[in-house]
């Protein structure tokens, strides 16, 4: 299957259980029009645009489709954009845009104003409807991630998540996924990464790691940010990145896996069945 970093595949109802020192965010369900509730849903089964008495507000929910500034506050409890945040992994925030087929996605990290506002230039995008998930850790307050609906005009020319494969291509770079699975619906992910046929030994570390893992479940997009298992230096396996995780239900799922190599970051898209999914490949190993 070959894919450029704008295709993608794998959507998730995601639960990690990481090693030590690996972080994982909250999942985002579908419809920002049921934000009112102050109580975060368990990872997998979705929150949207409030959560624990904190809000995403977008500037404007339209999205100029030639690429341009998105803009939105974090706001908390009395209202106000909060302003203190601890980094996660090397950012104070990360920014996730898939479309609704999770067939175009990008991460990038806002700017942060005086005023509490946070600020992006997008890329131009196709006609469609998009989901904007902010991923962020308040400063002794709550980890977060809330997620609204937003929207690109113009003509909309569907798009479909491509069926299950273990090998996918990105500018010259061929990524190979293998997984185990248990019998609770654990599964660990092993990300392979070679150029010309040989393993790529020189992965650079991205935001603190040696890659990211950024995964939605196709239908609701419900969203999990996790990270490698962290390995001592005699374990490490170089060009090979692996993740545990927790599919906490039956569904299709899209991953995106970002790595970087000589100063560029590219993003290699999977499809993933976990489950009993009619029609799905069975891609275990």
């Amino acid at each position: 299957m070959n894919t450029t970093p704008r295709l993608a595949a794998f959507g998730v109802a995601l639960v990690a259980v990481l090693g030590a020192g690996v972080g994982l965010g909250a999942t985002v369900g579908p419809d920002a029009t049921l934000a009112e509730s102050e109580t975060p849903a368990p990872i997998g089964e979705g929150v949207v645009a409030t959560a624990e008495g904190y809000r995403l507000v977008p500037l404007a929910t339209d999205l100029d489709p030639d690429g341009g500034a998105f803009g939105f506050v974090i706001e908390d409890q009395t209202g106000e954009p909060a302003r203190d945040f601890t980094p996660i992994h090397e950012r104070d925030l990360h920014l996730i845009v898939v479309n609704r087929e999770l067939t175009t996605f990008h991460h990038v990290h806002p700017t942060l104003a005086a005023d509490g506002t946070w600020t992006i230039d997008l890329p131009a995008l196709d006609s469609g409807s998009y989901r904007a998930v902010a991923d962020f850790q308040i400063t002794d307050g709550p980890r977060l991630a809330l997620g609204i609906d937003v929207a690109v005009a113009g003509t909309y020319r569907p798009t479909q998540l491509q069926e299950p494969s273990t090998v996918t291509t990105v500018n010259g770079y061929e990524v190979t996924l293998a997984t185990e699975r248990g019998d609770g619906g654990e599964v660990t992910a092993t990300l392979t990464v070679r150029r010309g046929g040989e393993l790529v030994e020189d992965l650079e570390p991205y935001l603190g790691a040696d890659g990211h893992l950024v995964a939605m479940r196709a239908g609701d997009l419900a969203y999990a940010h996790v990270h490698p298992i962290e390995h001592d230096g005699d374990d490490a396996e170089p060009g090979v990145v692996r993740f545990d995780a927790e599919l906490s239900s039956a569904g299709r799922y899209g991953l995106f896996f970002d790595f970087q190599h000589h100063g560029t970051v590219r993003t290699a898209s999977f499809t993933f069945d976990q489950g009993a999914v009619i029609g799905a490949a069975d891609m275990e190993h």
